[in-house]
């Protein structure tokens, strides 16, 4: 055994992503324990309430998505609010509190997966396509100190070759959008975006991503923006949508 494994192996913990377990040393770049990995990739199959497709082939977008003109949105995998304790919810929280490289690295990877077949049919290139993603409030970015759409969109950035631009900003006030009903979610995003500077997006195919899409109230308003700004398209991109039974 070299000297480097050794000090590695005694010195070197790496933890899942998702129950927090120590990861055997020959799976220590894996995101996931090999228990979480399949509980993960069971997610990702279980079918949509409304058109039976799994989650990741479903192109199933709240109302608001489709009014603004959004070209699909495609997700990991469905959320519930009663599943807290599930590998991929796990996964997810974890990454909203901690900047960590190689469990964003996995997520990433796994977004350009459903991506991908998009990007082939608009016939997307480096060149005319953007990665932005909807911000985080200002009180959640104080209090874990980075900004979890952003971290994640700068590695799928690294794994497609596609720009990331942090073009999108969040305007002064308003609360956080997980603390409000369906109602006042769109009352409280309407207006509450800008963009910094417009030419980041003119004429570019944007792909939009957030970590959890709800009612689309944040999304929506990033589209109006967008839109606005003279892109020439908008995929949404997201880890998990909510299942319309988990919104209060």
């Amino acid at each position: 055994m070299f000297l480097k494994e050794l000090l590695e192996r005694i010195f070197i913990l790496h933890k899942c992503g998702a129950c927090r377990d120590i990861l055997n040393y020959e799976d220590r770049n894996d995101a996931l324990c090999p228990k979480c990995a399949l509980r993960y990739r069971k997610a990702k199959t279980v079918s949509c309430p409304t058109c039976g497709q799994s989650a990741v082939d479903c192109l199933c977008m709240p109302k608001p998505l489709v009014k603004r003109g959004a070209l699909c949105l495609r997700k990991l995998y469905f959320y519930r609010a009663d599943e807290e304790r599930a590998a991929q919810n796990r996964m997810l929280y974890f990454i909203k509190v901690y900047p960590h490289k190689r469990v964003a690295q996995f997520v990433a990877r796994e977004l350009y997966g459903v991506l991908r077949s998009e990007l082939a049919v608009l016939s997307a290139t480096a060149e005319n396509t953007v990665i932005v993603s909807v911000p985080r409030s200002g009180v959640a970015r104080r209090l874990y100190g980075f900004d979890q759409a952003a971290f994640i969109g700068e590695r799928l950035s690294e794994v497609s070759g596609i720009p990331y631009v942090g073009t999108i900003r969040r305007r002064f006030g308003g609360r956080a959008q997980k603390k409000l009903g369906k109602g006042k979610r769109f009352k409280n995003a309407n207006g509450h975006f800008k963009i910094n500077d417009p030419t980041d997006v003119s004429g570019k195919l944007v792909v939009l991503f957030d970590d959890v899409v709800t009612t689309g109230a944040s999304m929506s308003a990033c589209i109006e923006i967008l839109k606005k700004a003279g892109a020439s398209g908008i995929i949404c991109l997201c880890m998990a949508q909510a299942h319309k039974n988990s919104v209060k």
